[in-house]
């Protein structure tokens, strides 16, 4: 190589480790806003969807736990001949009362309406023996049937 020659190879070479460094330094940088965003914003996003669909799941199990409970309240107030054997839910919503336990349910037949109240004695809803029927009594007060104590 001749002396004239020199400045422009390492002209060159000075261009070619400029381009080295901006690439490495700018993978560098590409990495770490992809970690902050993988690492610290989507997770943010996903968690909540996720906790909603755990609530989701939660409701629906209670709900049907709520549908349960009246339907066994229903049966044992037809199995006492309070409530006919055609009687409904009127509605599967669970109402509490101020005692601790101690749930209402509506029941229906086309000529009357029931308040069943029943106590949830344990949690096992697949037992029947977990509810007990307190009382039953029509909408306008009149008490049908009452649990002597």
């Amino acid at each position: 190589m001749s002396s004239t020659d020199q400045p422009a190879t390492q002209r060159a070479l000075r261009r070619e480790w400029l381009a080295a460094r901006i690439a490495i330094i700018g993978g560098f940088a590409i990495a770490i806003v992809a970690a902050i965003y993988f690492g610290i914003i989507v997770p943010r996003i996903i968690q909540p969807r996720q906790e909603r669909a755990a609530l989701v799941n939660r409701i629906e199990s209670l709900l049907k736990a709520e549908a349960q409970i009246c339907g066994i309240a229903l049966n044992s107030a037809k199995n006492f001949g309070i409530v006919p054997q055609y009687g409904q839910l009127a509605t599967t919503k669970l109402a509490s009362t101020a005692v601790q336990g101690r749930y209402v349910c509506m029941a229906a037949t086309s000529a009357a309406k029931y308040v069943l109240a029943v106590d949830l004695v344990c949690r096992d809803l697949k037992n029947p023996r977990c509810t007990s029927l307190y009382n039953i009594a029509q909408t306008d007060g009149t008490i049908l049937y009452q649990r002597q104590r």
